[in-house]
């Protein structure tokens, strides 16, 4: 049975190995029968800049990210975090939300997680 589930990651990859497990955990849903989709707010969204191997558990999320990538197009990101992030070398399809879209988002899945 396919369901839609929304993965939030809201943790610091900075900081926190959350972030990189919010990615696993992702990555591990997207390859079954399930639509998901990614959100990233805070300062989570530095996951998907070149300087991702400098972060905790940085070499394992990029590897993580290269294969979720094939199964999730589009990561959304938080509007504020586009004009605090710099996104230029990002090899990834984004598109800015708002924080409405994604209460919207969440309140539209069978599934929500967050990280």
């Amino acid at each position: 049975m396919t369901r839609k589930i929304v993965v939030l990651i809201r943790s610091n990859p900075q900081e926190s190995h959350r972030a990189s497990e919010g990615i696993r955990i992702a990555l591990g849903l997207a390859s079954g029968e399930h639509e998901v989709e990614v959100i990233l707010t805070g300062k989570a969204p530095l996951l998907l800049t070149s300087e991702l191997e400098e972060y905790v558990d940085g070499e394992m999320t990029e590897k993580f990210l290269a294969t979720l990538k094939e199964f999730i197009p589009i990561f959304y990101i938080d509007k504020e975090s586009l004009d605090e992030i710099d996104f230029s070398a990002s090899d990834y399809k984004l598109m800015p939300v708002s924080s409405e879209e994604i209460a919207e988002k969440i309140a539209a899945a069978d599934r929500f997680a967050m990280f």
